[in-house]
C-alpha cells in the first residue's frame, strides 16, 4: 500500500467522535445545539462548521468510531 492510497477521513464536525447533539433551553429559545465533550473544550460549542462541503478546522478533532 502506497502512502497516498491511505484513506484520509473528512473533517466534519458531524462527524467528529466528541460532539454531542442536544436540546437546548427551551426558555432561552433555543433548538438542537452542538456541545464538544473534549476534556480541553467539554461543555462549550463546537466549533463547527457543519455544512456538508466545508471541513472543521478543529484540531481536536477525532473520527466517530463505526
Amino acid at each position: 500500500m502506497h502512502l497516498q492510497d491511505e484513506y484520509v477521513p473528512t473533517r466534519f464536525a458531524a462527524k467528529c467522535a466528541y460532539l454531542q447533539m442536544t436540546m437546548g433551553s427551551h426558555r432561552l429559545g433555543q433548538g438542537l445545539i452542538n456541545i464538544c465533550r473534549h476534556i480541553v473544550r467539554d461543555g462549550r460549542e463546537c466549533v463547527g462548521p457543519f455544512l456538508d462541503d466545508t471541513e472543521t478546522t478543529c484540531g481536536l478533532w477525532e473520527p466517530k468510531p463505526k
